[in-house]
């Protein structure tokens, strides 16, 4: 398995959440985490806030999940 750049995995993470799981090769976790946060920024828009909270939640876990993701493709952990 090839080594994948920390820099660019947290940029794609930064912008779209949940995609630079995807890029460290866990593609469920990473598309899972995306389409959670996309509904619950729908459901913030539309619904009630609280899932605007929801979906910031999700874009933090998922940062630190691409941080130990590619640390661990990577054999840094």
């Amino acid at each position: 398995m090839a080594k994948k750049n920390m820099w660019i995995a947290m940029i794609i993470s930064f912008i779209f959440t949940g995609l630079g799981i995807a890029y460290a090769d866990n593609l469920n976790k990473g598309f899972g985490l995306f389409i959670a946060a996309v509904i619950c920024s729908i459901l913030g828009a539309t619904v009630h806030l609280v899932f605007t909270g929801v979906s910031i939640i999700i874009w933090i876990y998922s940062l630190y999940a691409t941080y130990k993701e590619v640390k661990y493709v990577n054999g840094e952990l």
